[in-house]
């Protein structure tokens, strides 16, 4: 065979490209070329998380042209030839990748012409600190646009309060994640509080996440100072640069670090990204986003690894992936219950 000289990306492409691999032998095939290396399934993984999208993307026309594209791209039988239409499919699939990319950038995939406000107190709560002004439960999302112009996304779980006064533009992050697209105004400083830490910006994006004490921001474009806040140990300001992230625990110092800022805004885009990360945190972070919840009882299931990018929300499809890569199968244990549990004998 010619498999050896196939990458693990393009060796997905041609797996992906077949429409027989419920049958035999291409079942045990497939099955023995997972299990050749951890790379193997990287790859099956990434492609095959990259098509679910077309499952929610119907309506672009571009988006279903090139899903057609690619997969007419596909390798023929394997009685014949098959290494230029094998080229074909993964430089499709590429191509198709980075137009997904492109198109979360520009919002392809929002459904709603308007952002709703999940709940939010009266207009004069916006000027003083005091209770959260905006918040939103498991499972939801929010845009908020604040008077100043400045757009924050708020994660599901998630709370901030407002004060706008005085010349002043503060924010506390009381709980949870958001991304910050604040409205330049160099006499009129954006100042985020969390966790006793002040993230200040003139005009600039940022991400800041709050999670059990645990602060980490990300920044994304400009420049930001994290700084302590008032009543707080006092502690020189650390300044970001594009590209960084500061991250802290519940009364640590801190540390400057490189990010992923693609890796670390998929959230916005409905999707989230794992790297070799224990299957446990992986189910944590999936059940914020879901009132039907995956639980792991089996220790060794919950220690599995797993890499790739899912989309939130959709846990019986998150179920039916993971399956893919790991000796694990999820059960329903009622309509809000589902265990994934071990294959392994």
């Amino acid at each position: 065979m010619t498999r050896d000289i196939l990458t693990p990306a393009q060796a997905a492409a041609r797996w992906l490209a077949r429409d027989d691999l419920d049958q035999s032998p291409q079942r045990e095939q497939f099955a023995a070329w997972l299990e050749e290396s951890e790379e193997n399934r990287i790859a099956w993984t990434q492609a095959h998380q990259m098509w679910d999208v077309f499952d929610d993307a119907d309506d672009s026309d571009l988006i279903a042209a090139m899903a057609r594209a690619a997969r007419q791209a596909g390798p023929e039988p394997a009685a014949k030839p098959f290494w230029p239409q094998l080229v074909a499919a993964s430089i499709a699939i590429a191509a198709v990748s980075a137009t997904l990319f492109i198109g979360a950038q520009q919002g392809w995939f929002d459904r709603s012409a308007k952002p709703t406000q999940i709940a939010v107190n009266e207009a004069a709560s916006l000027t003083a600190i005091g209770r959260a002004d905006y918040v939103t439960g498991g499972g939801q999302k929010s845009i908020v646009d604040l008077p100043d112009g400045t757009r924050v996304t708020l994660d599901v779980d998630s709370a901030v309060d407002v004060a706008f006064a005085d010349g002043r533009r503060d924010v506390r992050l009381l709980n949870g994640h958001a991304f910050f697209d604040v409205a330049p105004d160099r006499a009129h400083p954006f100042a985020v509080q969390a966790d006793g830490r002040v993230i200040t910006a003139l005009g600039t994006q940022f991400d800041v996440r709050l999670t059990s004490g645990a602060l980490r921001v990300v920044l994304a474009e400009g420049r930001v100072s994290v700084s302590s806040a008032p009543g707080g140990a006092a502690a020189p300001p650390i300044k970001l640069s594009p590209g960084q992230a500061f991250s802290a625990q519940p009364g640590g110092v801190g540390k400057v670090s490189p990010a992923n800022v693609d890796e670390a805004l998929a959230w916005k885009q409905g999707v989230v990204e794992f790297r070799d990360q224990p299957l446990s945190e992986a189910v944590g972070l999936l059940n914020r986003y879901t009132r039907a919840q995956i639980v792991i009882k089996d220790p060794k299931v919950a220690t599995l690894r797993i890499t790739g990018v899912f989309k939130t929300g959709d846990i019986k499809r998150f179920g039916r992936s993971v399956s893919q890569v790991l000796p694990v199968r999820m059960i329903a244990h009622d309509a809000d219950t589902y265990e994934l549990v071990s294959t392994r004998r």
